[in-house]
């Protein structure tokens, strides 16, 4: 009879423990699932009956720290105290919370102390010792930034990436400082876009097209102050976007009775009437016949595109560009960068014809014209790149992937060649305005363009462009602040850019 009472009372004490447990076990489900909010109501629910307290005030803590609630968060820690049954695997709670935050919950719940909470606690203490710890990584897994923890700065170590880090620095509040952020940067590949640009203010974004990552953002800081030039600042397009209005009218003339091969040979006199005003050539007299599209884009007729422009009509131009990345953002996994923007209204067909070759009514950064590049190299396919390899958190562990790269299909691979192979005209024929880019042993498909206004402090050069043509292994964008024409200095930018990145693709 006495073993049976005890068998009894021992059933009842386990039942009366699973029972009262389940709550708590339900709790720390959602927490773990990222549902703070209903890990928090169903906690402050069921602790009311006064079982587990201390159990509960473990889930309330680390539920209200996970949600940046530290002010709710600490009656919580206050009562936590000793805990013979924890309700959470501390090494969860590191996971999951800020180093700061878990410092607050490893002070406040004495528990007995796994391997890997022990190595957590190691490690913050060498980064406190330190005071400074890499946070930006290269493609190599070599560090790029350290972040300071005295004046809570992120300084750039490799000073080739400084204004890029301006950038990183800027969106920190939203992705903390705790994480080791890995990169595709290449180090080699910046470095040789900067030497490429030489004296001038701009930026140089590269790309390889077989994978979407991005090599090199590179800004110059050149005579201005430092900025990111690369993702931060828009300019004017010029004839880069007779790329895309070309694209445009080979992919989707036929729907509005542009058929572009008939076109040729089209005489261009200089001037275009439209409505009644002159529309003019950046070259006065004209550059009489172009036997094919291929020397309308190597001499960068703005006649021919303002014309084929007007027969696509203002809605298929927008259409196009918009799926070109226009008025769009890009995720490149560590923060979204916003590309290329419309401008002004298109409201008449003289206003269109500025807007079919990137005068008036765009604006890009440097990021979104080698995005045009990579497009041009992948044959109209258009993909998000990649900037983050992966997030690692200070145990090491990968705590986040990139994001899932968007595609989207601007043009078939046949009309995407064609205008591939107007691309390598401008690099090769004697009157192409990219002939100055040519490397030798080194084919090369590029498009030049030209904006802004002289009163307004000079010329920018643009040049979009990816080698070697057939097997493309680096796709590019260039802005250069008061370069002068792109068929000069954007051209020799370019030039100088593939013959080192040739050497180091050897």
């Amino acid at each position: 009879m006495r073993r049976l009472v005890i068998a009894l009372v021992f059933v009842l004490i386990a039942s009366l423990f699973g029972v009262t447990w389940l709550p708590i076990r339900q709790s720390r489900e959602l927490w773990l699932a990222h549902r703070d909010g209903e890990a928090i109501a169903k906690a402050e629910s069921w602790s009311r009956l006064r079982f587990w307290p201390r159990q509960y005030h473990q889930i309330l803590a680390v539920g209200y720290l996970d949600l940046g609630n530290r002010k709710a968060a600490r009656p919580h820690l206050e009562a936590i105290g000793n805990v013979w049954i924890s309700a959470l695997p501390k090494i969860d709670v590191a996971r999951r919370l800020s180093i700061e935050d878990f410092l607050a919950y490893d002070a406040a719940s004495h528990e007995s102390d796994t391997p890997e909470v022990l190595r957590y606690r190691q490690l913050v203490a060498q980064r406190k010792q330190a005071g400074s710890y890499p946070l930006v990584l290269d493609r190599n897994n070599q560090p790029i930034a350290l972040y300071q923890i005295a004046n809570k700065d992120l300084v750039a170590i490799n000073r080739d990436f400084e204004p890029l880090m301006l950038t990183f620095a800027a969106h920190l509040p939203r992705l903390g400082v705790d994480d080791t952020i890995e990169t595709t940067l290449d180090p080699a590949v910046q470095k040789a876009a900067l030497q490429a640009l030489g004296g001038f203010r701009g930026a140089l974004v590269a790309i390889d097209p077989r994978t979407n990552e991005l090599l090199a953002i590179a800004t110059n800081r050149g005579r201005g102050e430092l900025a990111d030039l690369a993702l931060g600042q828009q300019y004017e397009p010029g004839s880069i976007i007779k790329v895309l209005t070309g694209l445009n009218a080979l992919e989707n003339g036929m729907q509005s009775g542009v058929d572009v091969q008939s076109m040729f040979p089209y005489d261009c006199k200089g001037d275009l009437m439209i409505d009644g005003r002159h529309f003019g050539d950046w070259l006065g007299p004209g550059h009489g016949v172009l036997p094919s599209l291929d020397d309308a884009l190597a001499e960068s007729c703005n006649i021919f595109f303002a014309d084929i422009g007007l027969r696509l009509g203002p809605e298929r131009l927008h259409r196009f560009m918009s799926a070109a990345g226009f008025d769009q953002q890009a995720n490149l996994g560590v923060f979204e960068v916003p590309l290329g923007k419309s401008v002004g209204q298109t409201f008449n067909r003289y206003e269109t014809a500025f807007y079919a070759i990137g005068l008036a009514h765009e604006s890009v950064n440097t990021l979104h014209v080698a995005m045009i590049g990579s497009m041009m190299a992948n044959r109209g396919v258009m993909t998000t790149p990649r900037l983050m390899r992966a997030r690692r958190s200070i145990l090491g562990e990968v705590i986040a992937r990139p994001p899932k790269q968007g595609r989207s299909v601007l043009a078939t691979p046949q009309h995407a060649e064609a205008i591939v192979q107007a691309m390598t005209a401008v690099a090769t024929r004697p009157k192409g305005t990219g002939r100055r880019a040519a490397v030798d042993g080194m084919s090369m498909a590029l498009k030049t363009g030209t904006a802004g206004e002289r009163a307004n402090g000079g010329l920018e050069a643009l040049i979009v462009a990816f080698a070697p043509v057939d097997h493309p292994r680096i796709a590019f964008g260039i802005i250069a602040e008061d370069a002068g024409p792109a068929e000069y200095a954007g051209a020799k930018i370019a030039h100088d850019f593939v013959a080192a990145w040739s050497l180091l693709a050897r």
